[in-house]
C-alpha cells in the first residue's frame, strides 16, 4: 500500500511539473525540462551545451550515449554513469571540457565497467523515493533539482532559494532508504554567499570517495 501511495504522488509530482521519469545514461535519474530559476536563456543554453555534449560523446564511442549520464546547470557539467575504464572516464570528461560554454565539470563516473540490473533497479528505486519525498516536502521546490543515483550514491544537482532548503534536500538524500553517500552539487539564487559547507573532498582522480557526504558548490 505504501509503495502504491508512494508511486501516485511521484506520477502526480512529474505530471504537474511537466517532466517524466526517465532512464538517462549510465545512472538512474529523474530528468526534467523547465526554467527552473535559471532564466529562460540560461535553460536554453544549457539544454544546448548537453546536446552537443552528448554527440560528441556518442561519435566518439556509441557506448557512452547509454554509460554516461550529462546534467547541466549553469554551465557546469556533472558526469555520472558507469564506464569501462579510467582511461574512458578521462576521455569523457576531455571531450566535455573541449564543449563552448562549459564553465566547470564534476567527473563522478566509476570506472570498473560493472553495473548489474539488479543494482539499476535499486537505484532507479531510489530516485523514485527521495524525488517523492522532495515534491511533498514544505519548504523543497522539487523542480529545481535533478537527482541521479549510481551504485548506491545519490547526486544532487540544481538550485536552492536559501541555506535553509539546500540542507534540507541534502537531509532527505542522505536519510532516504538505500543511499551510501550523498554528493551534493547545489548552488544558491538569490544572493546569498556560497559557502562550502562540507569540504570537498579532493580525491585522485576517478577514485570513488569514502566519506558520508560531499559538498560542492558553484557560481
Amino acid at each position: 500500500m505504501h509503495k502504491a501511495i508512494l508511486t501516485f504522488v511521484l506520477s502526480t509530482s512529474l505530471f504537474l511539473s511537466g517532466c517524466l521519469p526517465v532512464i538517462l545514461g549510465g545512472a538512474a535519474a529523474v530528468g526534467y525540462m523547465g526554467q527552473q530559476e535559471r532564466g529562460a536563456k540560461e535553460a536554453v543554453s544549457d539544454i544546448n551545451i548537453k546536446t552537443y555534449i552528448k554527440d560528441k560523446l556518442t561519435g566518439t564511442y556509441y557506448k557512452y550515449l547509454t554509460q554516461v549520464e550529462v546534467s547541466v546547470l549553469k554551465g557546469n557539467v556533472l558526469l555520472t554513469g558507469v564506464v569501462e575504464s579510467p582511461k574512458s572516464a578521462a576521455e569523457v570528461e576531455g571531450i566535455v571540457r573541449s564543449v563552448k560554454g562549459v564553465k566547470s565539470v564534476y567527473n563522478q563516473l566509476f570506472t570498473d565497467g560493472i553495473y548489474p540490473a539488479t543494482t539499476f533497479s535499486k537505484d532507479a528505486w531510489i530516485v523514485t523515493q527521495l524525488k517523492s519525498f522532495m515534491f511533498t516536502e514544505e519548504g523543497i521546490h522539487s523542480t529545481n533539482y535533478q537527482v541521479l543515483v549510481v551504485n548506491g550514491h545519490a547526486y544532487i544537482f540544481g538550485l536552492a532559494s536559501d541555506m535553509a532548503e539546500r540542507e534540507a534536500v541534502r537531509h532527505l538524500a542522505r536519510t532516504t532508504k538505500g543511499v551510501v553517500q550523498v554528493h551534493s552539487y547545489i548552488s544558491l539564487y538569490k544572493g546569498e554567499p556560497l559557502v562550502e559547507e562540507v569540504p570537498f573532498l579532493q580525491r585522485l582522480p576517478f577514485m570513488q570517495p569514502k566519506v558520508d557526504s560531499e559538498e560542492q558548490v558553484f557560481e
